[in-house]
């Protein structure tokens, strides 16, 4: 008489296990919502650099519609003059300031994050190999 084998998997078994990916499932969930929450939170207080530009300088330039035009566009000059005008350049400055105490390596650094993400050259300026150097008087 042979005994009988038990169930690959009794049914306490079966619960278990599905208990335990669901609480994988909830806390990937709410880890990932931790996460997009923490990223929201410093892009808005502009605690966040993207591309070498604070988030609070994003966020101005995104509410201005004739910048947000001429980026979208491409137009790089009229895209400079805006950002001049409403004063993203001098907000750059601001922000890289305790950093770069130089005016010169300043303005030549913030000028380089401004071409990499525009393609403006600054009439001071000349590209070599990608690079924004001082023009030769």
């Amino acid at each position: 008489m042979k005994k009988s084998q038990p169930a690959r998997y009794s049914t306490p078994d079966r619960q278990a296990a599905t208990r335990s990916r669901q609480n994988i499932t909830a806390f990937a969930y709410l880890a990932g919502v931790f996460v997009v929450g923490v990223v929201v939170i410093l892009f808005v207080q502009g605690r966040l650099v993207i591309g070498g530009v604070p988030s609070g300088i994003i966020m101005e330039f995104l509410q201005d519609d004739l910048a947000r035009s001429a980026y979208f566009s491409g137009n790089s000059t009229a895209l400079h003059d805006r950002l001049d005008e409403i004063g993203i350049e001098e907000a750059m400055k601001d922000y890289y300031r305790p950093q770069i105490s130089d005016e010169v390596v300043l303005d030549q650094h913030i000028h380089q994050i401004l071409y990499d993400r525009t393609g403006y050259v600054g009439e001071d300026y000349q590209v070599n190999g990608g690079v924004l150097v001082l023009k030769d008087d």
